[in-house]
């Protein structure tokens, strides 16, 4: 079974749909992650209402995806408080409350996966989106900490993904200097590379690969050179033509 969390009821019913008519039983609840009082009564909502009808049982969340993100898109000095607020309650604080919510259960049970869907920002930041770098700056290390910490819990595991751009509105109207070169990826794809990177128990996936090279850059060259290597790249830029969705 697949259960949907989200703020809009709409978006949740037309997803929900999609998943039921490939054969998936599917429920939505509409709850705001960022919100912390929200995620503990719908985490109970879920155990009381949601059964699995096999052994006809209230059922447990096994893999938790936290997936929800939202971007500001501008500079410190022109951002809204309440803007940042957001991005960093919905983008790391939320997975705070919802792994607090779902853990305890899986370590009862030895039988777990939290599953973080980051970005490559989380690594190398960008300027116009500094409410977003940070949150996933600070989501990787709520990830990393966690991650191994889960070392001696027996069957419950941790994955964290971080892609590059990807073809989705959130980020729509961003613009690097070789698309060709770096093109966006396809929400598929990174679908599919997380489930593979989940069944693989793997702990941190970077997409696509060559992601690997500005890790390693990062760690050998001095700030001079990456400068000039990222605004080489026209990562320095690529916001300002952002018109994503928050």
């Amino acid at each position: 079974q697949i259960i949907l969390w989200g703020r809009t009821e709409k978006c949740l019913k037309e997803t929900a749909e999609e998943i039921k008519m490939m054969g998936t039983e599917c429920h939505y609840f509409i709850c705001d992650v960022g919100n912390r009082e929200e995620v503990y009564q719908q985490a109970k909502a879920v155990r009381e209402k949601v059964v699995i009808c096999i052994f006809a049982q209230v059922g447990d969340i096994t893999i938790l995806v936290n997936n929800a993100a939202v971007v500001h898109g501008k500079s410190l000095m022109d951002s809204d408080d309440d803007a940042l607020l957001k991005s960093q309650h919905i983008n790391t604080l939320g997975q705070f409350w919802t792994t607090k919510a779902f853990l305890p259960r899986m370590l009862e049970l030895q039988h777990g996966h939290i599953v973080c869907l980051n970005s490559v920002l989380a690594l190398s930041a960008i300027p116009g989106a500094i409410d977003y770098c940070t949150s996933k700056a600070s989501s990787f290390a709520f990830m990393e900490s966690l991650t191994l910490g889960l070392l001696d819990c027996p069957g419950v595991n941790a994955t964290t993904v971080l892609p590059f751009h990807t073809s989705t509105e959130m980020f729509q109207g961003m613009r690097i200097r070789f698309p060709n070169l770096f093109p966006p990826l396809k929400p598929e794809t990174v679908a599919r590379r997380t489930v593979d990177a989940v069944q693989m128990n793997q702990a941190f996936l970077l997409l696509p690969w060559t992601m690997r090279v500005l890790v390693i850059l990062k760690s050998i060259l001095p700030q001079a050179a990456l400068e000039e290597i990222h605004k080489f790249s026209g990562s320095y830029t690529c916001m300002n033509t952002f018109k994503g969705r928050t």
